[in-house]
């Protein structure tokens, strides 16, 4: 009989939480294109930068093995990730969908396992890509307090009014 891991829950709660995700975007992201962009161009979009990533990932796989596969593209997604969070927040002039809570436990999400591949297993470049998200999620995490110190008073009428006018 075999175990199950700790890692293996741990993967799969991360992947429910990432089709909740998926879920969300294609219920909701259309809304954040001009209207130019028609629902099945945003969906037939979508469908092709999963694809495009599904493939990515067996490259990865195809040239680091699977142990360093997955480590250095989730460092270079979250990477992305974070320098994307910056660009939210600009581009919706507001914490629409962002909170400080959020910000924060992006940041030491990636704290945890930059510390543990980068320092303790000694992986330069994971640390140094660990590094690079901390600078981005550590500057979110001002953009939020500052916005919060802006809105500060500000109902949520006026903020869609005032602060958010994209369209």
């Amino acid at each position: 009989m075999t175990s199950v891991s700790i890692q293996a829950g741990v993967n799969l709660i991360w992947a429910l939480a990432d089709l909740a995700i998926v879920f969300t975007f294609f219920k909701f992201g259309r809304a954040e294109f001009p209207s130019l962009v028609t629902r099945s161009m945003f969906v037939a979009w979508g469908i092709l930068i999963f694809g495009v990533a599904y493939l990515v990932q067996w490259l990865f796989i195809a040239g680091f093995g699977t142990h360093d596969a997955s480590r250095y593209s989730a460092f270079l997604q979250n990477a992305l990730m974070s320098a994307l969070f910056i660009q939210m927040a600009i581009t919706r002039r507001g914490l629409r969908g962002q909170t400080l809570n959020i910000a924060i436990a992006k940041w030491l999400g990636t704290l945890a396992p930059t510390i543990l591949f980068g320092v303790i297993e000694g992986s330069g470049f994971i640390l140094g890509l660990g590094i690079i998200c901390s600078v981005f999620d550590l500057v979110y995490i001002g953009l939020v307090l500052w916005f919060q110190k802006q809105l500060d008073g500000v109902t949520m009428d006026q903020v869609t009014l005032t602060v958010i006018p994209m369209r």
